[in-house]
This record gives C-alpha cells, sequence and structure tokens, in this order.
C-alpha cells in the first residue's frame, strides 16, 4: 500500500526551536562580519584615509582587518573585570573643537557593569576634583584628558582613567570620550530621544557658543521627544531651579540620557546601512575608545539584558562630610596700579615693594579636613547601595519602645545612604520583646527592603502598620539592649 503525502501548504510555516544561547551569540556574531564586509565592498571602510579615520576612533594597535579578525576569533573573549563580576567603563565628554577648554572632560561618569546582577551604576566624578596629574601637579581631574592631548592617540584616555582611579581606587580598563557635536548627530541619527522629565525647571545661566548664555532654558514635567541638541542642554545643564542644580540631579538626567540612547542602539537594525554608516561617520570625528569592536560587540551583548530599572546613578557630589568645596593657591599677581585706589595725597610716595601680590585661587572639590581619597575611596564603596536606596526614595518611621537611647544609634546612619528617616514616639503601652517590622509598601521598594533585611535583626511582621505613612515602620523591641 503507498503512503500518503501530506498535501502542499503554500501557507504553512513549520514550527521553529528557540536558538541556544551559543548560536544566538555566533549569529549575532557573523550579522556583524556581514555588516563589516558589505560596509568594505561598498568602500565605507576603503581607501587609506578612511581607514586612518577608523584608526582614530579605536585608539588600540591594529586596523580594520586585524579587529575583523579578533571580532570572530575573539568573540567569546571575556572583557577585563568580567569573570570577576563587574566591568568597569569611564565615559567622558567634553566640548571639541570650537569650545572654550575642548578637551576638558566636564563629564566624567563611570559605568560599573555588573554582570553578575545584571545591573548598572553609574558614577559621576565632578569636574572640578582635585587630582595630582603627572607632569603637571594639582590640579582638576577634568584637565587630565586635555593636558595629554598633543600625545600618542591613547594617551588623552588613559591619563583620564589614572586620575578617575586615584579618585575611586577602582581598576577601570575602559574608557570612551564623545565631544559635544558627535552627541547630538549620534541622537538624532536614532532618531532622538524619548525622555521622561521628572520636574518643571529653567535654567538662566545655559552657555551658548559664543561665552555668553542662551535665554533661560526650561524642561517640563512630562514626556518630551528630544532631538540631539535638546537632549545635550538636558544632560548638560548645572543651574536649574527647583533642586535641579545639583551634581546629583545632573547625573539622574544624564543617566535617563544614557538608558534611552541605549536602548534605541540595541533596537538598531545592523542591516540599516544608512544607519551604520551615519553612526560611524559622527563617531570618525567626535568618539574615541580604548575597547575594541569585538569588545563593543561583547558589551553589547551583556548589557541587553540589563533593564532602565535596573540602572542607578551616584555622584560624588560635596556632601560636607566626606567630599567639601574648597579652593587652593596657584600662583599670584600683580595688582594693576590703574585699578588701584587713589590716594588721599598725590604728593605721597607708594613703596611698591611692599604692595603684596594678589593670589590666584582654583575652586575645587576634595576630601573634607580630616578626610583623604582612602575616606572617598570607601564611600565609593557603598555606591551600589547608597545609589539604590536613593533612587527608590524610601521613608523609614523608628520607634523606640525600650526608652533606650542608645539602641536607635545603627538606625540613624541609614539617611547618610539615602533613606527618609524619621524617630517618633512609641505608639504602644508595653514594651515589644522583639524588634518588629513593617512593610507599608507592600513590596514596592524591593532594593531598601532587601538592604534593610540583610543588615538588621528583626521579624517582619505580616501586615502594615496602618497608622503610618512611611513605607517602613520600625518598632526597636529589648532584643535590641
Amino acid at each position: 500500500m503507498d503512503s500518503v503525502r501530506p498535501k502542499f501548504n503554500p501557507n504553512h510555516n513549520p514550527p521553529t526551536k528557540p536558538l541556544p544561547a551559543k548560536q544566538k551569540k555566533r549569529r549575532r556574531v557573523w550579522i556583524w562580519l556581514v555588516v563589516l564586509i558589505v560596509l568594505i565592498s561598498l568602500g565605507v571602510w576603503a581607501g587609506s584615509s578612511l581607514i586612518s579615520k577608523t584608526n582614530q576612533v579605536f585608539t588600540g594597535d591594529g586596523n580594520i582587518f586585524s579587529r575583523l579578525g579578533r571580532l570572530i576569533i575573539a568573540a567569546d573573549k571575556p572583557l577585563i573585570g568580567e569573570e570577576n563580576g563587574q566591568v568597569n567603563i569611564l565615559l567622558l565628554g567634553m566640548g571639541g573643537e570650537g569650545h572654550e577648554g575642548p578637551f576638558l572632560t566636564d563629564t566624567m561618569i563611570i559605568a560599573a557593569v555588573d554582570v553578575k546582577n545584571n545591573e548598572v551604576v553609574l558614577t559621576s566624578i565632578p569636574r572640578d576634583f582635585l587630582v595630582d596629574l603627572p607632569k603637571v601637579g594639582p590640579n582638576k581631574i577634568n584637565a587630565a584628558y586635555a593636558y595629554a592631548s598633543d600625545e600618542d592617540k591613547n594617551a588623552p584616555g588613559l591619563a583620564a582613567i589614572t586620575a578617575a582611579e586615584q579618585v575611586t581606587g577602582l581598576d577601570i580598563p575602559y574608557y570612551a570620550a564623545i565631544d559635544f557635536q558627535g552627541f547630538i548627530n549620534a541622537v538624532n541619527n536614532v532618531g532622538g530621544l524619548d525622555i521622561t522629565i521628572d520636574q518643571t525647571f529653567t535654567d538662566p545661566e545655559y552657555p551658548n557658543e559664543k561665552y555668553g548664555f542662551l535665554s533661560p532654558v526650561t524642561f517640563t514635567a512630562g514626556m518630551e521627544h528630544m532631538d540631539g541638541r535638546r537632549a545635550l542642554i538636558f544632560a548638560r545643564s548645572r543651574h536649574g531651579n527647583n533642586n535641579e542644580g545639583s551634581d546629583f540631579a545632573r547625573s539622574e538626567r544624564q543617566k535617563k540620557i544614557i538608558v534611552a540612547f541605549k536602548e534605541k542602539v540595541t533596537k538598531l537594525n545592523l542591516t540599516d546601512l544608512k544607519t551604520i554608516n551615519n553612526l560611524l561617520s559622527d563617531f570618525t570625528e567626535n568618539f574615541r575608545t580604548n575597547l575594541e569592536p569585538h569588545e563593543l560587540n561583547r558589551l553589547v551583548g551583556l548589557t541587553q539584558k540589563i533593564s532602565a530599572a535596573n540602572i542607578f546613578s551616584f555622584s560624588l557630589e560635596p556632601d560636607g562630610t566626606t567630599i567639601c568645596n574648597s579652593s587652593i593657591i596657584v600662583g599670584y599677581e600683580q595688582p594693576d596700579p590703574a585699578k588701584e585706589p587713589p590716594i588721599d595725597d598725590p604728593k605721597t610716595e607708594v613703596d611698591e615693594s611692599i604692595v603684596e601680590p594678589i593670589p590666584i585661587k582654583l575652586y575645587i572639590v576634595e576630601p573634607c579636613l580630616n578626610k583623604t581619597l582612602a575616606d572617598v575611596q570607601e564611600y565609593i564603596k557603598m555606591a551600589s547601595i547608597i545609589a539604590k536606596l536613593k533612587k527608590e526614595n524610601a521613608s523609614l518611621e523608628v520607634q523606640n519602645s525600650t526608652g533606650r537611647v542608645s539602641v536607635t544609634t545603627q538606625w540613624n546612619n541609614l539617611t547618610d545612604l539615602g533613606l527618609n528617616l524619621k524617630f517618633t514616639g512609641f505608639r504602644g503601652r508595653v514594651a515589644y520583646e522583639q524588634t518588629i517590622f513593617y512593610d507599608n509598601s507592600q513590596g514596592g521598594k524591593p532594593k531598601t527592603l532587601e538592604y534593610l533585611k540583610n543588615n538588621f535583626q528583626f521579624v517582619s511582621s505580616d501586615i502594615g502598620y496602618p497608622s503610618s505613612t512611611a513605607d517602613f515602620v520600625v518598632v526597636i523591641g529589648n532584643d535590641a539592649l
């Protein structure tokens, strides 16, 4: 008996199985490879001048062909730090050609990629932080890149890394630097960014390109689609009202830009040659990095899994306790006689030898009195925790049922970590035998809850504390004595 063959259905698509992880990774590498080959064949990277420009972007040793080979051979090679769970990258932003101080890196952010927990902490370093620059001496950290800009192509980025490591104590193997025009073009080439503005603010002192100020710039709370120039103003604004003039507020805004741009880039169609070509053209003139293409590809793979909810920001802004505003004298200048006040008796001779020179002050950020960089580095070790707690902005009410003030000491430090801490009188009549913890947020502040559970001894209640509006309530019991 002949077997019966099923009828052919031209509209039927056979079921497909999801690709294994290794096969997905291999496919991603081959997509990059195909794009690069097509670009070369089209002449986008052909010719010595364009190859030279490509070498400007990637500051390490090698050329387009060796990089193409490593993109295939070294695709699975871990990034430096990846095997220890964290990859650190220094992100630098500068004005670029045509701006005052074109190579001063006024934006310095360390992106710490936690590959185990799929999280990123963005730590902003104030541009005025005092460091000791090789061959220069004490100076602001934003000058490190500029002072090395006349050396070989990799020197500026490595100088900035050395300065950042001096402040933070972190090992930072990678850097990526972009100037204002590159930022503007890159944002425009991905179609702009959709940014949620948390609160309305106005900056009356945003600088223009002629050493003056723009008309007051206002951002209104809500969603806004920003082109490159508008996004740059949003990220750089330093003098906004409504608490938007702080380093922390600016770092939060910069995080929004980074997150939105990451989302756009990871969704790019790598076969869209026009978009790829535009980005490459912009980056050729305005972008520098010691990350190689295969490392960038690896980094994209690591960060694709990281959601916006798991990207946190932290700023080393002066807090008056560990980090302070200060100034140092970097030289002296002689007074201008034309600007001296008139002498009552014109016949009186002035002994110019006793005229005191005017000190030239450099306003800086540095460790507070009786603090050192070691204290700052210990503080930075808490960056991940502080960033997470500040983002949730949780409130905690502490009641002490024991009557002993000493038992509240350990809870006092939570204010420094970003919690809104409030001590209130005990509302009960009889002291608790155990310390009881109430979660009024009903799991809405998970990072804060996790930290408190890991660092304090208490018994969690199954119900909330309805008479309090705080996210959490803790009633300290006799077990704390």
